[in-house]
């Protein structure tokens, strides 16, 4: 069976007399790629930790918390859970962390991913005395004499001041130091009151410990979803497992599912941890799953599949099977862009210039996951991460919500939320919080109470969220020379100068196929006589997580709408990335038969026109030289070059100026501001991008 993940139709493609457009998984996850490479690694401490044990996947990050798992294998996302308990899932695949194809990737199943605990102590938990006594009743036992010193001999400091625990008595607590005789010996470990009734001396201890039995009743409780947003289900040969794990036992088989295509909601399992054998200082469990990859005939076909979706993992004490209720107010969907439809982003000049702000209606849905009605406050607030400067903060005001149900916060965006600047670009930070005030006390459920989403204005339009879902194009029969493209709607005229594409990696760079990249106008909202069209293009990858700029040779001039896209020269699919998060197809046609039809699948294309009333540089992708190289990139304050030899160079922002000249070995980029810029340079016919971030 060939693993993809296109619909029915295209199983019958070689009967068909023309194909129509394919939709499947890429065969990276490119987000992974990008923090695997920032990733430096710690230190893993294989301290224990204790529990109640919790992680709904929310806070920030692709890899999975540190302080609570040993590996780094499964992808925490915001992306492909559907309707997931709170915002945030553990997606378990077949890439590594990485974001590659595992290298022993089959089409047998094979394990791939592992979530695994860190150390727990389920042997027994430490509670500290919260008792106080009165300081002019202790008495120090000294273990030498065998005898017991009452308190004019003991004292206690407040402040820079030092007290006899007699003549000057105070309040002692377990967690203070008492100090005897003038030695100031610490004697706090050693301390006890005289109980008058029993006639007995009573040592204060500092803590207690009290060990775990199977009558704590103790549960492991999670939630599991088949394929979800991924796309491709795992099949009935594949599964996901749970297993336990002692300091001086293997690991034991708990729990497994097959793989279905019959459902993809989120089912919850409970585990009772009932036998003694696993009550230890460092007990351990784990989740993986066993995926098969399929055949690889179609080497630009090959994606990743069978997922598994996890969430809401939670240890704790006093349970039982039947517990569903959960302290916690929380998001379950991410905030999207707050400009108007369709865009996620727009050109920061046009933007500037608008005198109608396209900002639209803040949107965003939270639920309420506990037994009794719950009064949620919210806040919002806004940062511009370019020139780091505070925008605003502002209440949302609150509401009550009902036991087990969602509220939708829905409210016009105020005036000036993103203001102008000097900047030719600027990304926002846009933070949502909620809270329950009545709910503080439960920190382990506070992750998913805040929402982050970035805004970005710079010099392209966009209409994806930058994270590829899918992947999209034309094969098989009648697909040479069929068309492909996407309407946009400029809201200032201004120069297209280039195109930003982003093409997924497939085996081998199976999909790396000519193309002529084209521009057609728009006629009765579809594609009409061709603007601009160019061979020599093909896609390819500019870097982890990042479009790759086509220039156009000819600078057009654009007043209102035109398609862009592509002319196929082979019958190879180009793989383009798809985003599920926002639906264009309405405007997104392909062209086999000489009849533009619009695409069957929800999503939009990843296609970014660049607009600028200046020329573009011009990136050529020429073999570094491996003799010359800037580090550190991204740099905050010096840039250093790796030669012995001063060497003439050029640094030029977005815009074409050059900001820095000289021959040096290093360049002070201590004051330019953050962003991309260009080095040049005598050495090579190189051009090395370089990003300053100040931190």
């Amino acid at each position: 069976m060939l693993k993809i993940i296109i619909p029915f139709f295209f199983i019958l493609i070689h009967n068909l007399t023309f194909s129509q457009p394919i939709l499947l998984r890429p065969v990276s996850n490119p987000i992974i790629e990008k923090s695997y490479s920032e990733y430096s690694t710690k230190s893993k401490q294989n301290d224990t930790i204790g529990i109640p044990f919790f992680d709904d996947f929310s806070k920030k990050g692709v890899y999975p918390d540190n302080s609570l798992w040993m590996d780094n294998n499964v992808y925490i996302n915001q992306s492909f859970g559907k309707n997931p308990i709170s915002i945030g899932v553990a997606t378990f695949d077949i890439l590594n962390m990485a974001g590659q194809i595992y290298s022993n990737a089959s089409e047998t199943p094979f394990i791939a991913d592992y979530l695994t605990s860190k150390p727990i102590n389920l042997e027994y938990f430490i509670t500290y005395n919260s008792f106080s006594y009165p300081t002019n009743i202790l008495y120090y036992y000294e273990t030498a004499s065998n005898h017991y010193y009452p308190a004019d001999s003991l004292y206690y400091y407040s402040g820079t001041h030092i007290y006899n625990c007699f003549y000057q008595p105070g309040t002692f607590t377990p967690t203070m130091h008492i100090y005897y005789g003038v030695q100031k010996l610490d004697v706090s470990d050693s301390l006890y009151y005289y109980d008058s009734i029993t006639s007995q001396y009573i040592y204060i201890q500092r803590y207690y410990t009290t060990y775990y039995n199977p009558s704590d009743s103790i549960y492991l409780s999670f939630f599991y979803q088949a394929q979800g947003n991924g796309g491709n289900a795992p099949e009935s040969t594949d599964s996901l497992v749970l297993e336990f794990k002692t300091p001086n036992t293997d690991w034991t088989h708990i729990w497994s599912v097959a793989g279905t295509s019959s459902d993809t909601i989120f089912h919850k399992v409970v585990i009772p941890i009932a036998d003694s054998n696993f009550f230890k200082n460092g007990f351990q469990f784990r989740f993986y799953n066993y995926a098969s990859f399929g055949n690889l005939n179609y080497p630009s076909f090959a994606s990743n599949v069978d997922f598994w979706n996890l969430d809401y993992v939670y240890i704790k004490e006093h349970s039982n099977i039947n517990d569903s209720i959960y302290p916690d107010v929380c998001f379950k969907e991410p905030i999207r862009s707050m400009i108007e439809y369709p865009y996620t982003s727009i050109p920061w000049e046009h933007y500037k210039q608008l005198d109608t702000l396209q900002i639209d209606t803040l949107l965003f849905n939270y639920y309420n996951l506990y037994s009794s009605l719950l009064n949620v406050k919210r806040f919002i607030t806004i940062n511009n991460i370019t020139s780091q400067q505070f925008i605003r903060f502002d209440s949302l005001g609150n509401e009550n919500i009902n036991p087990f149900e969602k509220f939708q916060f829905k409210q016009k965006a105020k005036p000036n939320l993103f203001p102008d600047n000097s900047l030719t670009k600027s990304t926002f930070e846009v933070l949502i919080n909620i809270t329950a005030p009545t709910l503080n006390s439960e920190t382990i459920f506070t992750w998913n109470d805040t929402m982050r989403f970035y805004q970005t204005f710079d010099n392209y339009y966009a209409i994806d969220d930058g994270s590829a879902e899918y992947g999209i194009g034309l094969s098989g029969v009648g697909s040479q020379n069929g068309k492909f493209a996407m309407l946009f709607k400029t809201l200032t005229p201004d120069t297209l100068r280039g195109v930003d594409m982003f093409f997924n990696r497939t085996l081998n760079n199976a999909s790396q196929k000519y193309f002529y990249l084209t521009i057609w106008k728009c006629k009765n909202g579809k594609p009409d006589s061709i603007i601009y069209k160019k061979t020599g293009f093909r896609p390819e990858y500019a870097g982890i997580n990042e479009f790759y700029h086509y220039n156009l040779d000819t600078a057009i001039h654009i007043t209102d709408s035109v398609f862009i896209g592509w002319t196929q020269t082979s019958t190879e699919l180009l793989n383009l990335g798809f985003d599920l998060n926002y639906d264009y197809s309405d405007a997104v046609y392909y062209n086999i038969t000489g009849t533009w039809i619009q695409i069957p699948y929800k999503g939009t294309p990843m296609i970014r026109p660049v607009f600028s009333k200046n020329p573009l540089i011009n990136i050529t992708e020429n073999k570094i030289d491996p003799g010359f190289l800037p580090y550190p990139n991204p740099v905050n304050d010096v840039l250093m070059i790796s030669q012995n030899e001063n060497i003439p160079f050029s640094l030029i922002d977005i815009t074409g100026k050059i900001v820095k000249s000289g021959c040096l070995k290093s360049i002070d980029a201590t004051n330019l501001e953050n962003g991309i810029y260009f080095l040049t340079t005598t050495q090579n016919n190189t051009v090395y991008k370089i990003v300053v971030q100040h931190q």
